[in-house]
């Protein structure tokens, strides 16, 4: 059964994303471009995560991506009454959040402030049918791409485990195999995230009963147990095994020593992407600094990688 308070984030949410969508250095990423736009919603989504798509260096970005949220804050406070939104300051007092309140739902737009561009194109797509079906609410926006949404997506399930990420991954598996442009996307969000390669590729399985009890329980329209959960999590470790070609393999390794060979992917920008010049130069430093830990990591993932 649907949870009435998901219903009404979802309710909000579709009133203020197209106030989001006029902004256009941004994109829709994450399980509400997933289950509202890209599947016909099997799961609620309640948070809007956008990516800033220029390829600025990081003091443009920060101030586009800070002047974007301020527009959207002002167009809620001015033309939605019963609606407050404010702007959420990261520690480091960069901009790169809005939290949004009505007497009834809160939600959070946030933007990714490393992993900024896009490899692959976006796309503009409408809201799915059955979302404007059920809540009466029309939306188009832009949507990054397929391989990076859910390169994205499985990074992020193998990451932080949560159940909202595994289900999507459930979703994934029961509508497409894991296709060469999904691997793709994969290997470029690999490379992107602020967790090292090897501890993505081999995690550490987490017991995630009590999350899946209070913060996901509700919100799906089709039954997922826990013991849905778990076997999904091995299927997508094992799929990332079965499919990570000599290839890939070769890249991963050449990108973790500090040098790596970028005629082996195709995907020609892939280089330019700030998360990706921000995870080498760090690699790089490492391996300057801390030769040993540099060698240690690089080991790791070296034999998680023949586990593949």
């Amino acid at each position: 059964m649907i949870d009435p308070m998901y219903r009404q984030q979802v309710d909000l949410l579709l009133q203020i994303l197209p106030l989001v969508a006029k902004e256009k250095v941004f994109a829709l990423k994450g399980g509400t471009a997933i289950n509202l736009f890209v599947r016909d919603m099997p799961r609620l989504s309640v948070d809007i995560d956008l990516t800033y798509l220029p390829l600025d260096d990081r003091d443009t970005a920060m101030k586009g991506i800070s002047e974007a949220l301020n527009h959207i804050r002002q167009k809620i406070n001015h033309a939605m009454p019963g609606i407050k939104a404010y702007l959420v300051q990261q520690s480091s007092g960069q901009e790169a959040k809005l939290t949004c309140q009505s007497s009834s739902a809160q939600l959070k737009i946030e933007v990714n402030t490393i992993i900024r561009g896009h490899v692959f194109p976006p796309r503009i797509m409408d809201i799915a049918k059955s979302v404007e079906a059920e809540f009466q609410k029309f939306v188009t926006m832009p949507v990054v791409s397929h391989a990076e949404l859910f390169g994205g997506k499985i990074c992020a399930a193998l990451d932080r485990q949560h159940p909202r990420d595994i289900f999507d991954i459930h979703q994934l598996f029961a509508h497409e195999v894991f296709t060469d442009e999904i691997r793709l996307g994969f290997i470029a969000m690999l490379i992107s995230h602020s967790r090292p390669i090897h501890e993505l590729i081999r995690p550490n399985l987490l017991d995630q009963r009590t999350v899946f009890q209070h913060q996901f329980t509700g919100m799906t329209f089709t039954a997922f147990s826990y013991d849905d959960y778990e076997s999904t999590r091995k299927r997508l470790v094992k799929e990332i095994h079965e499919h990570l070609s000599d290839t890939d393999k070769r890249f991963l390794l050449s990108f973790k020593s500090g040098t790596p060979d970028w005629e082996l992917l195709p995907m020609d920008n892939l280089r330019l992407m700030p998360a990706v010049q921000w995870k080498l130069a760090n690699i790089v430093k490492l391996k300057a600094q801390n030769s040993a830990k540099h060698k240690a990591q690089l080991k790791a993932l070296d034999n998680a990688l023949k586990d593949c």
